[in-house]
């Protein structure tokens, strides 16, 4: 599983010579260049977030994405690297582990450990039981994460999106 790592990228490579369109190694990153706050999420999630990070740009809020492709063997130096200018994190996930947080949460923190990287990472979860996640709701939580941040909220538990009705 380790080794797998320069399989996943070699073959991404080979993909994008091929076929003309690269959809990235480990992950992928949109508008990340001058990024403040930093959507992260999976799969379907982490797309939807790239309308979000639009609509928070047309607001005056530098937002950008990273899309986390490759799960195991945990893109530890990519994550790394895409996320060492941000000045926030909020990481969207339709799943929760047993305990405290969403997966892939817990992994960015623990990439993040032992380095000079310390920003404020707030994480949702969204989308459960196949309900939709939409661009909206997602800059809505970002939004909220920032007003949280500026109020010294840097490290809140948990939150839900959309995961209840009332």
């Amino acid at each position: 599983l380790n080794e797998s790592r320069d399989v996943i990228i070699s073959t991404s490579r080979q993909f994008a010579g091929a076929f003309g369109r690269d959809h990235g190694g480990m992950l992928w990153q949109y508008k990340t260049d001058d990024a403040e706050m930093i959507l992260a999420g999976m799969g379907s999630v982490a797309s939807e977030a790239t309308a979000a990070a639009d609509m928070l740009r047309s607001a005056g809020i530098r937002a950008g994405v990273v899309g986390i492709r490759v799960f195991r063997p945990f893109p530890k130096e990519d994550v790394r690297a895409a996320f060492s200018k941000a000045k926030a994190i909020c990481v969207f996930e339709k799943g929760i582990s047993y305990g405290y947080e969403g997966a892939l949460c817990s992994e960015i923190k623990a990439a993040f450990y032992g380095t000079d990287i310390r920003l404020p990472i707030h994480n949702y979860i969204c989308g459960l039981g196949g309900r939709d996640v939409k661009a909206r709701e997602l800059a809505e939580a970002v939004r909220s994460s920032r007003d949280a941040i500026a109020a010294g909220d840097t490290e809140p538990m948990p939150k839900w999106l959309n995961c209840f009705t009332e």
